[in-house]
């Protein structure tokens, strides 16, 4: 009986070595299918599997499996170690940007209003017509002045609010949501274009479409011109994605990076007894610098909502 148990804890030691080398593996490679997406937003989860596989190998004496262990653990921190060394901020004009998925427009309007209270741009995804319509007769609107909208039916919609005038609106083409694009002056900052992104979500059977503006909002981005650039919204991707990661070049970087925020997820909030687990609501930025990144609750969503600090550097 003993030699069983001890043959049971060794091949459990040894499968969750190999579930911490998978998830090193899915860190690097451009998971397509349904299932590779959703397990690549798990990788997190690795440092907790490698650990305990250290422990029972060093419970159970075994040193060479030990060693494998200990390098497995220290391949996945590696993976996550950019967001827990934060950037030394430059000196100027702070200001604050905000995301929120309001969940098919049943979100609380009131929730992002109270987040936004001292914010300059906000990002709204999954806008419909009676959703504009709450937002245009709330909080938000009586502090923000100037938006651009394009409202449609369950997630499509989206919509940008801003303290300054917003110019040179436009929607991003050929993108299966409504994914918007404007111009505003941010403080301690000169013009910023300004987009509020949605992704599809990587459901079963539509992850080609999830990979494919995922693409095409790269190439959009690294075709803008030179100067500064906030993209704020729901990426349904985690920093753990290589499709989100291949965004981060061309001077644009990942806010919860620079701000060595950890992991702030963000979805699911209607299951799991509320704790999400996935952080895919993030800000990506070129020409500045996030000092803090914070997440909130919005009634009536799935999502939390995100909250970055920006300074122009």
């Amino acid at each position: 009986m003993r030699g069983l148990l001890r043959f049971l804890t060794l091949s459990l030691a040894w499968l969750l070595v190999i579930a911490t080398g998978l998830a090193i593996w899915l860190h690097y490679i451009a998971s397509r299918g349904t299932v590779a997406v959703y397990a690549t937003a798990a990788v997190p989860v690795a440092v907790v599997t490698g650990a305990v596989a250290v422990l029972l190998f060093a419970v159970l004496r075994r040193w060479i499996a030990l060693f494998v262990a200990v390098l497995a653990v220290v391949g996945v921190c590696f993976t996550q170690g950019p967001l827990w060394v934060s950037q030394t901020p430059p000196a100027g004009d702070r200001f604050t940007v905000v995301s929120a998925n309001l969940r098919f427009g049943e979100g609380s309007v009131d929730d992002v209003a109270a987040a936004a209270r001292d914010a300059q741009l906000v990002s709204l995804q999954e806008v419909t017509p009676q959703a504009l319509e709450r937002i245009r007769n709330s909080a938000l609107a009586q502090r923000f002045r100037y938006e651009y909208a394009l409202p449609g039916p369950a997630a499509a919609g989206g919509m940008l609010l801003s303290l300054r005038p917003l110019d040179d609106e436009r929607r991003l083409p050929n993108m299966l949501l409504n994914n918007l694009s404007a111009q505003t002056v941010v403080p301690g900052g000169p013009r910023t274009r300004v987009l509020a992104i949605h992704a599809p979500a990587p459901l079963s059977g539509h992850a080609g479409e999830w990979d494919h503006d995922l693409g095409l909002l790269r190439d959009q981005l690294h075709d803008l011109p030179d100067g500064p650039v906030i993209v704020a919204g729901d990426f349904n991707a985690t920093w753990d994605h290589a499709q989100y990661r291949a965004l981060l070049s061309r001077g644009f970087a990942d806010a919860t990076s620079q701000a060595g925020a950890r992991l702030q997820p963000t979805f699911p909030t209607d299951r799991l007894g509320g704790r999400p687990l996935a952080a895919i609501d993030r800000v990506v930025v070129r020409g500045f610098v996030a000092t803090a990144v914070h997440t909130f609750s919005i009634a009536g969503s799935d999502h939390r909502g995100v909250v970055v600090s920006l300074v122009a550097g």
